[in-house]
């Protein structure tokens, strides 16, 4: 299986993890002291290491920090007394895999071993992948290329071949679930489910059914047995977004799960093991929330073993003329029609704006405007004006998040015409001779909506 180093000054639990180790088919080294570690770490090659905090020369911290600046792939699992937990989480801000709380068992040091072996077995083989991968194909086309988004695909590149909880952190619309994505197709699991739940979109008393899963008769309704999504994800990822909308009370359901590694079914009697890799977003500060008392510090310790912040569109404009081609692409199958091309005055104009809601909100702006032009995208059919408000005078924001993608084609295209048709009239100041040609349609069909729509 594995190569093991054991870092522990106990003589007797040296000796049962060197039995328990061995019993699952690995190899083991074992160090009594720090220094004879730190020997063994630079004279042989291994898989993972387990460390005790407390050894007779050394602080565990420090021989930590030291293990990674020689080889910082080497999975480190740290061994703790219940007393020492929260220096067990500072160790994980240093980059240790996972920590173990004494007394433990033969199987969940096993199952801790086994996991940590096989990221440093994998490790090498998904970064070769991975830079094949991107020499091939590029980054995606969806991230653009400024420094700041290639910083961010840098960082989610190489936290993708761990197994590391990630937070990742940005405003609403920036694409938090996209990099999740990403993340989660670079990984060792990419093969796997990638489940995602908004925590914030369910009500309290549902959030937990899905999360955990229930037993037939578990509440009023459960009529049968439904897994939950961390037994959906297994093996791949889970998805959290929002996660600052969880209660307290699930948040320490949560915890409890991500360190035991095992669900109970509401209405259950028996644990189910689990090996799901747990992603979270937010775009609220956590640790104002902490602060607040809305969020429990724990788990923001143990959701934080990197965090990856998505910047927001305002920060990497220079990425808004390939965001707004690849939108167009995809604008042009859903509204089943060949647009020619972004004028460049309407470009300028995207460039221009604010973009409060991100991402999300170009991709809006976009697909409404392909399906409204006639050839060209030109700046009326975008809605957008200095500062965000629009030619009628609404912020023309709102108008965004009011286009529904789920509405009918005919009634977004009515709502949307009418709006760009009051906005064309007043650029013009009521000519419409100019309005037509603003909106790139001939006077006839101009009268015939004005009619249509009752505009004045």
């Amino acid at each position: 299986m594995g190569n093991i180093l054991i870092a522990e000054d106990d003589a007797d639990t040296r000796f049962v993890l060197k039995a328990a180790l061995e019993s699952g088919r690995h190899a083991c080294a074992a160090a009594a002291s720090g220094a004879e570690a730190l020997a063994l770490a630079e004279a042989l090659t291994f898989d993972a290491v387990i460390l005790d905090m407390v050894l007779g020369d050394a602080d565990g911290l420090t021989i930590l920090e030291k293990l990674k600046a020689e080889d910082p792939g080497l999975p480190v699992v740290i061994l703790t007394g219940h007393a020492d937990v929260q220096s067990a989480v500072k160790a994980m801000k240093l980059g240790a895999l996972d920590y173990l709380i004494k007394p433990f068992g033969n199987e969940e040091l096993l199952l801790i071993m086994e996991k940590a072996v096989k990221e440093r077995r994998l490790r090498s083989e998904f970064e070769a992948l991975r830079s094949h991968a991107r020499r091939t194909h590029g980054a995606a086309p969806v991230f653009g290329g400024s420094r700041e988004i290639k910083q961010t695909a840098d960082l989610a590149a190489q936290v993708a071949v761990t197994d590391l909880t990630v937070i990742l952190f940005g405003p609403s619309g920036s694409g938090k679930e996209v990099w999740a994505r990403e993340i989660h197709r670079l990984s060792a699991r990419g093969d796997s489910p990638f489940v995602a739940l908004d925590c914030g979109a369910l009500p309290e008393n549902l959030v937990e059914s899905e999360l955990f899963g229930y037993e037939r008769g578990a509440f009023t309704g459960a009529d049968r047995r439904k897994p939950g999504l961390f037994e959906v994800a297994f093996g791949g990822t889970l998805f959290l977004d929002e996660i600052a909308n969880l209660t307290t009370a699930t948040q320490a359901k949560l915890l409890r799960v991500l360190e035991e590694r095992k669900i109970r079914h509401l209405g259950g009697k028996k644990d189910i093991p689990i090996d799901t890799r747990v992603i979270v977003a937010s775009n609220s500060d956590l640790a104002a929330r902490i602060k607040e008392g809305t969020f429990r510090e724990d788990l923001f310790h143990r959701l934080n073993q990197f965090t990856l912040r998505v910047p927001s569109l305002a920060e990497r404009k220079e990425d808004i003329p390939a965001l707004a081609a690849f939108f167009l692409k995809e604008a042009e199958k859903l509204v089943n029609k060949k647009v020619e091309s972004i004028s460049d005055p309407a470009l300028a104009a995207l460039v221009a704006y604010a973009w409060p809601g991100n991402v999300r909100e170009l991709k809006n702006v976009i697909t409404r405007a392909a399906l409204l032009c006639g050839g060209e995208i030109l700046p009326a059919h975008l809605g957008l004006a200095d500062g965000g408000v629009g030619a009628c005078g609404e912020p023309a924001v709102r108008a965004i998040e009011n286009f529904d993608m789920k509405a009918s084609l005919r009634q977004a295209r009515a709502e949307t015409e009418s709006r760009l048709i009051r906005a064309a009239l007043a650029e013009t100041k009521g000519n419409k001779v100019k309005a037509a040609k603003l909106l790139s349609i001939d006077r006839k069909a101009l009268y015939d909506k004005i009619k249509a729509y009752s505009i004045e």
